[in-house]
C-alpha cells in the first residue's frame, strides 16, 4: 500500500478533528481536516495573531498534498507517542 493511500486513509478518519500534520519539508500545521480528495488534505487553521492582519478570511482552509506528508497526529485525545 502507498504512502499516499496511507495518508487518504488516515485522514478520511479524522475528518472534523483536530490535527498536527508534519510534512516531509518539516513544517507543521495545526487545525481541523475539513475535507480530502485523493491528491489534497484541506486543513481549517486559525490565526493566532489576528491583530497584524488588515484583511481576514476565517476560517482560513490551507490543502496540503497528500504525498508531502510525513505524520498526522490527532489532538483531541492524550498524546501517546504514536504517529499515524
Amino acid at each position: 500500500m502507498s504512502a499516499n493511500h496511507e495518508h487518504y486513509r488516515t485522514c478520511k478518519n479524522y475528518i472534523n478533528k483536530r490535527v498536527r500534520i508534519i510534512t516531509i519539508s518539516g513544517a507543521s500545521y495545526e487545525g481541523r481536516i475539513v475535507k480530502v480528495d485523493h491528491n489534497r488534505v484541506y486543513l481549517q487553521t486559525g490565526s493566532n495573531n489576528r491583530s497584524n492582519a488588515t484583511v481576514s478570511f476565517l476560517p482560513f482552509i490551507l490543502p496540503l498534498v497528500l504525498f508531502d506528508l510525513l505524520a498526522i497526529v490527532l489532538l483531541d485525545r492524550p498524546f501517546r507517542g504514536r504517529f499515524c
